[in-house]
């Protein structure tokens, strides 16, 4: 299965990245950077392994932790042919808040 990507997940990583470059540096961003796309690949082939959150206002959506760097939720649905990335942002912020596009 193939993931699509949702504009809003590019600026989510830009966001993500920028902070990380700025409170941990250019080391830490890379090895976040290479451990997001490695999630993704994981999520591409096991698309429903991450948890449905019935949580969240929009029904469908599903949460994956990046590995190494768990403080950051991967959101996505899924649909037949591939796995739409929604966002990629901390689980320390107020989730409920999350729009999706």
């Amino acid at each position: 299965m193939k993931a699509r990507v949702r504009p809003s997940f590019y600026l989510d990583i830009a966001a993500q990245e920028l902070w990380l470059l700025e409170h941990a540096g250019s080391e830490i961003t890379d090895r976040w950077h290479e451990e997001l796309w490695n999630s993704i690949e994981f999520l591409e082939r096991h698309p429903l392994i991450g948890r449905e959150r019935l949580d969240l206002k929009r029904k469908g959506i599903r949460s994956w932790r990046i590995q190494g760097f768990e403080r950051w939720l991967i959101f996505y649905t899924v649909e037949t042919d591939a796995i739409i990335l929604c966002r990629v942002v901390s689980g320390m912020l107020d989730l409920r808040l999350l729009k999706f596009d």
